[in-house]
């Protein structure tokens, strides 16, 4: 196959996941690097994943598939600026340091300047160049607009009130007061205290009837 079909090709698969005139430029990058691309099952630790070549492989870049468009398109480009970043300087340099903020920023300005975003993410990703940091959810004020196009927006534990009861990571907690970006929370089993960021995702809230058995006990 030919270089013009494959990027057609990958244009095509990569479509459903990417802002409407982003696919062309990313898949441009899967051919001409040769990358082995990913659309991956949702993962709690990580949106992206970039992997050098190895063995004979290629290089290996996922993306959660479950990501909004946004999202997928900011993630696949922080993963590309991974690879670039490896072919110039291998492992001599920090993963997210000076030299992947450089390309990170090189490889999202075209995409800046075609328009291709809504002006609230343009503004929240200009923002987010200025000092990018390890991943999206880092950057408080873009992580927050990248979920107003989310299907359906998780909760979050700046949401609830204090005193609810909600897990996180397979725990329960009992939700505290607030200490500038942090919560202070209780764990139910063990009465330990911790700091749990307000923009954690939370995995279930407890109902009211459960809430009061945990409550007398």
């Amino acid at each position: 196959m030919e270089r013009t079909e494959k990027i057609v090709v990958f244009s095509e698969k990569l479509r459903p996941f990417l802002p409407a005139g982003s696919e062309v430029y990313v898949a441009e990058f899967i051919v001409e690097k040769t990358v082995h691309f990913t659309v991956s099952k949702p993962r709690k630790t990580k949106l992206g994943d970039y992997r050098q070549p190895w063995d004979g492989k290629p290089h290996r870049i996922s993306v959660n598939g479950n990501l909004n468009k946004y999202a997928f398109l900011i993630t696949t480009i922080h993963e590309m600026a991974h690879l670039t970043t490896h072919e110039k300087y291998g492992n001599r340099v920090k993963s997210h340091g000076t030299e992947w903020k450089s390309e990170f920023k090189k490889l999202f300005q075209p995409l800046i300047t075609r328009e291709l975003l809504p002006t609230d993410v343009s503004m929240a990703v200009n923002n987010y160049l200025k000092n990018a940091k390890a991943a999206s959810c880092s950057d408080d004020k873009l992580y927050r607009v990248l979920r107003r196009y989310d299907k359906d927006p998780s909760t979050l534990v700046e949401h609830l009130e204090q005193g609810d009861i909600f897990e996180l990571k397979g725990k329960r907690f009992i939700l505290g007061k607030k200490l500038r970006k942090r919560y202070e929370c209780k764990e139910v089993n063990t009465g330990r205290t911790y700091r749990v960021l307000g923009l954690a995702e939370v995995e279930e809230v407890v109902t009211a009837e459960i809430e009061d058995s945990i409550r007398r006990y």
